[in-house]
């Protein structure tokens, strides 16, 4: 298995990348126009009530249908009942805070600090984050109502409005998903793994033919590298298969993600077919065909004998043939797909309730809610100072650029201005000078507004590097277009608005961002090599301790692998997006660490495989000898993992654990006690696994020795 591999690379230059990006991004793909007209009818349909029944803040209820999951009818009928019991937890709060501080004028800027404290503090801690956005949408649209000097039965009955308005939002677009889920049922996640291996398959079969890959077969390689696989990855979050298969699945969509990117590498590059080519393309297409099968029939697929070594003219294709050899061993140690129980290593810890586990434990949570409790004040502050409460839209663009989680600080600003400025300014404004002034009838400003929303719609389905851009433009072309009745020849409503939305950034900036110095390449490393760290630590569990304190490090260790793959994953996505005179080797580690993500995920689910026999009995049945030889050979596994993980943090080891001897003594061991038959195959089980392991913690350091480490700082 020791295959050249030539260091992963990616362009430097920012205007090459950036083309490259947004042709990447807005090209389509299958299913994205659909999503689209999902979108885009949901808003619309919500507008169209908004306006006939003069409902007072209408346009965030529009919003609603870019907020609310749409990967599957389950998600999104479960999205919409938890929205509706935070709009009762909304206006529940605002109208006894209303009881308690309404008749006190000198209160108000306290009272509106401490709700939006309450406000940040939900969205950061709330375990359901379709209730923490709808409790903070309610609550910043109705608050500004309270703070004016009306009637108290006025304020009641606005606040009402507001409700209505995203209840409206909110139903509408359940009843649009529930109408195209029963026209178009089907298992998206399945699919969307299908559809890519297709095009793989495609592609390698055009090539074992001597044929050029077709055009169709290139385009969707391009397209399903543009989208990636993080829409696929938010539906198997939110499905219901055991922890342990869900661990599995992850791994083969980033295994198929990186078949993907392999693929439309090797479409893009000239190659000349060796003698020995052809049989090596027609077994990796047949392989790739049985991935596919067998996933359709939720079997394991069938592990590959070892792979070729001798030279192609095909560049990319060794690293094809080992990444697709991979996808089998993510289930090692599983009988079956579908006669996969629950055990007790992957019973979750239960839930932690309303509030996140840590909610008032962890002090980023306060910081988190101190920072924004500060921006929204300042920019009520602000407009009530210069007495310009049309700008109040600073407190909404506040909690709405707080709901993104992606990415780093730099990131997420230029989306929000960018975002700001193509909503608010070039649509929102140029729809009011150039269109609206010929527009009288319900239907033509439906016309318009289903094409702006397409225009944002579009952009929210790209991959999560511009996903958020789209939602911002939505936003500010609402907040412009759509907050009254009929139109208004001033541009001072718009003008204000907009401003707003300018305010409020700032706002968020100087509180969260002013004075930050990290950087997502940074973070990047750091999350890999807490990961190899954590990965090492499970090699080494159980320990000696009892078996319920194991269980809860076990499942500790694990919740916090996975999220640090999340981690890894978001701050690549990020170090695409910033720039400076360390941009080149940013890039360049992003392109190591992505292709090495995989590799560690493939360890981690082969350990935990591993793990599976050691905590439920198979190990008892072994000879003494065996166990003791497994011991060593899982410590010689964890102590690689820490030196590659510091040879990621430019430390590196002065000698590097040998796997091969303490390898080669658990077989010679196993020998030896072959003729107890009792624990013989449980022995020979582990010593599969533990080679399968040795091979791809030995490769991955190869790689990791040769590449690293390199310089993160910004």
């Amino acid at each position: 298995m020791d295959h050249a591999t030539a260091a992963p690379s990616e362009s430097p230059g920012f205007f090459p990348w950036f083309r490259s990006f947004l042709k990447e991004e807005l090209a389509p793909y299958p299913g994205r126009g659909v999503n689209v007209a999902r979108m885009v009818i949901a808003a619309t349909l919500t507008m169209i009530l908004v306006m006939t029944f003069r409902i007072r803040g209408g346009f965030e209820g529009a919003l609603y249908a870019f907020l609310i999951a749409r990967d599957d009818l389950r998600a999104t009928l479960k999205s919409g009942i938890a929205v509706a019991v935070s709009y009762t937890l909304g206006v529940s709060f605002i109208l006894t805070c209303a009881v308690l501080f309404a008749s006190y004028p000198s209160a108000r800027l306290l009272w509106f600090a401490g709700s939006m404290f309450v406000v940040f503090f939900a969205l950061d801690t709330f375990q359901d984050f379709a209730v923490a956005t709808g409790f903070a949408i309610i609550m910043v649209l109705a608050l500004p109502i309270w703070q004016t000097p009306e009637s108290a039965e006025y304020r009641v009955e606005l606040t009402l409005w507001q409700a209505l308005a995203c209840v409206i939002g909110t139903v509408v677009t359940v009843v649009v998903e529930a109408v195209f889920h029963a026209i178009f049922p089907k298992n998206e996640l399945f699919q969307g793994m299908d559809d890519r291996l297709s095009a793989v398959q495609g592609l390698i079969k055009a090539y074992a033919g001597d044929q050029p890959a077709p055009q169709d077969v290139t385009d969707r390689l391009v397209k399903y590298t543009m989208v990636g696989v993080s829409g696929l990855r938010r539906i198997l979050a939110r499905s219901r298969y055991e922890q342990l298969y869900r661990d599995q699945l992850s791994a083969v969509l980033a295994l198929t993600g990186r078949l993907v990117d392999l693929g439309s590498s090797s479409a893009k590059n000239p190659h000349q077919l060796l003698d020995t080519d052809r049989d090596r393309l027609n077994r990796l297409a047949q392989q790739v065909a049985t991935i596919r099968k067998s996933l359709a029939e939720s079997k394991i697929p069938e592990t590959p004998s070892e792979l070729p070594t001798g030279p192609s003219g095909i560049p990319l294709l060794a690293e094809m043939e080992r990444t697709a050899s991979l996808i089998p061993r993510v289930f090692a140690g599983s009988e079956s797909i579908d006669a996969y129980f629950p055990s007790m290593l992957d019973q979750e810890e239960p839930a932690g309730g309303f509030f996140k586990k840590d909610a008032f434990q962890n002090p980023a949570h306060i910081h988190f809610a101190l920072r924004g409790c500060l921006a929204a004040t300042l920019c009520y502050f602000t407009y009530e100072v210069l007495n310009w409460r049309g700008i109040a839209t600073s407190v909404t663009t506040c909690v709405l650029t707080a709901l993104s989680n992606l990415g780093t600080s730099r990131q997420k600003q230029l989306l929000r201005i960018s975002g700001a400025v193509a909503g608010g300014l070039i649509l929102g404004i140029g729809s009011q000078v150039f269109i609206l002034p010929y527009i009288d009838t319900i239907t033509e400003f439906s016309l318009l507004f289903a094409t702006m929303t397409a225009v944002a719609a579009w952009f929210a389905t790209s991959s999560q590097r511009l996903s958020y851009f789209g939602l911002q433009i939505a936003n500010a072309y609402y907040l412009v277009t759509v907050s009254g009745f009929n139109f208004d020849p001033s541009l001072a409503t718009a003008r204000d608005r907009v401003v707003g939305i300018m305010l409020g950034l700032i706002m968020m900036w100087l509180a969260y961002h002013s004075l930050s110095k990290e950087s997502a390449a940074e973070h990047m490393v750091a999350y890999f090599s807490a990961n190899l760290r954590a990965v090492a630590g499970l090699a080494l569990l159980p320990g000696p301790e009892p078996p319920q304190t194991a269980m809860k490090r076990i499942r500790a260790l694990r919740a916090q692998i996975e999220e640090n793959f999340q981690n890894v994953m978001a701050q690549s996505d990020a170090v695409a997006l910033e720039f400076g005179m360390k941009r080149a080797e940013a890039m360049a580690n992003r392109a190591l660490i992505k292709s090495w993500q995989p590799q560690l995920q493939t360890i981690y689910l082969e350990q935990v495989a591993l793990m599976q026999h050691r905590v439920f009995g198979a190990e008892e049945q072994m000879p003494t000898a065996v166990q003791a030889a497994q011991r060593r050979f899982n410590e010689a596994c964890a102590s690689l993992l820490m030196q590659m993980a510091d040879q990621v943090d430019g430390k590196p080891p002065a000698h590097w654990a040998d796997l091969d001897e303490p390898l080669s003594d658990l077989s010679h061991v196993v020998e030896e006690n072959s003729s107890q038959h009792a624990g013989l195959v449980a022995a020979q089980g582990l010593e599969r696994l533990s080679m399968q392991i040795r091979d791809l913690l030995m490769e991955m350091s190869r790689e990791i020795m040769k590449f690293m480490p390199m310089s993160v700082s910004p």
